[in-house]
């Protein structure tokens, strides 16, 4: 459901697949303008997406013993007992998940997008 929207809404799929080598970066940057807007777009309704951390990269927070799943450590001293550490990524926390209940045929339950054909 959520590739069918994001090829549906924003082409992502359609952008993916095609060989880019051929094109200039100002066509590339001005195509993806849109298909980023467009995923955006999507993201955000589906999933309200938010940092897991709000600080900056860079900065130091705090590494409790009940973050697991929210917090993954890196580093040589990875795994190992800490209080703190550098935040490289802030990660990403969906606050809520509103995909579609698939409600059509079995056989096309994996078809992302269909193919289309203009009748004339």
């Amino acid at each position: 459901s959520l590739l069918a929207t994001l090829q549906r809404e924003g082409r992502l799929l359609d952008f993916l697949k095609e060989p880019i080598d051929a094109y200039s970066d100002a066509q590339i940057g001005a195509a993806v303008r849109d298909i980023h807007r467009d995923c955006a777009a999507v993201l955000e309704r589906q999933f309200a997406l938010r940092p897991v951390l709000e600080q900056q990269e860079g900065s130091v927070v705090s590494v409790s013993g009940n973050s697991a799943g929210r917090i993954r450590t890196t580093g040589p001293k990875a795994g190992q007992p800490a209080s703190s550490g550098t935040l490289v990524h802030p990660g990403w926390l969906a606050t809520r998940c509103e995909l579609p209940t698939w409600t059509g045929d079995s056989a096309a339950a994996l078809v992302v997008a269909p193919a289309e054909v203009e009748i004339r």
